[in-house]
């Protein structure tokens, strides 16, 4: 006895539920993004952090926006990437425990082997207007950013409150940066060694952003005006005490 034929629309309805699955499948979609849960260990600079979790550290880069440099030892300190950093230190000091959820339309990491996803403090709802990315756009700390073209999946909010922030000339939005953070920032233009006189003698050249004088004599931070300089030679002084290229932090 031959078997009944479903009806048609049930059949079509079952194949199109099949492919839906093998479509997610496929794509990734529908799965739980992955997610780390540790301690903050270091804020490297405005849009990047490391995490200890289980004891070890991972590099973790903040989705979905990019703040102004402060450590690329290709160009000088960008307008309010001082600022911006400062900023990420305070809403994540070390040893504060959070949470970093990936995005599934984006990759686990980046070339540079960080772990991409969105901070947020642990305790609090895991909504995207509530991570630290999303803070940073919206006090005008950050800018948007879309890699490759693929639109992160809070896109949309994180542009309303760019639009916001820009509207209200916050932060790096208004001056003296006035949006754009090429330029070098005002901290860390030449500012000589306190209480010498303007233009009295070369500026060493293994130093960026402030004038200090060729050695000898030495100097300690203690004279010097400026913070955060960048060693672009060899630390004669000696002024990076962590060997990080950045000297007389502050």
């Amino acid at each position: 006895m031959p078997l009944p034929r479903p009806p048609a629309r049930r059949l079509a309805a079952a194949l199109a539920a099949a492919a839906a699955v093998l479509c997610a499948a496929a794509t990734g979609l529908g799965a739980e993004p992955p997610t780390l849960e540790g301690t903050v260990a270091a804020v490297v600079d405005g849009d990047t952090i490391r995490v200890r979790v289980r004891g070890f550290e991972t590099p973790v880069r903040l989705i979905g926006i990019d703040t102004p440099e402060t450590r690329d030892p290709r160009t000088p300190v960008q307008c309010y990437g001082p600022q911006a950093a400062a900023m990420t230190t305070r809403l994540l000091p070390v040893g504060r425990r959070v949470i970093v959820r990936g995005d599934p339309t984006q990759a686990t990491r980046d070339r540079y082997a960080r772990f991409l996803g969105y901070v947020f403090v642990a305790g609090r709802p895991l909504a995207p207007d509530r991570s630290v990315n999303f803070t940073l756009v919206r006090t005008g700390r950050a800018r948007v950013y879309v890699y490759g073209g693929v639109r992160f999946a809070a896109a949309d909010p994180y542009f309303r409150a760019q639009h916001r922030a820009r509207r209200a000339r916050a932060g790096l939005w208004g001056p003296p940066c006035n949006g754009d953070t090429t330029l070098p920032d005002p901290s860390t233009r030449p500012a000589g060694i306190a209480g010498s006189a303007p233009g009295g003698g070369a500026c060493d050249p293994n130093y960026a952003g402030a004038c200090l004088p060729v050695y000898p004599p030495d100097v300690d931070c203690g004279q010097i005006a400026a913070r955060n300089l960048r060693v672009v030679g060899t630390d004669v002084h000696p002024l990076d005490v962590d060997r990080d290229s950045v000297a007389c932090e502050g």
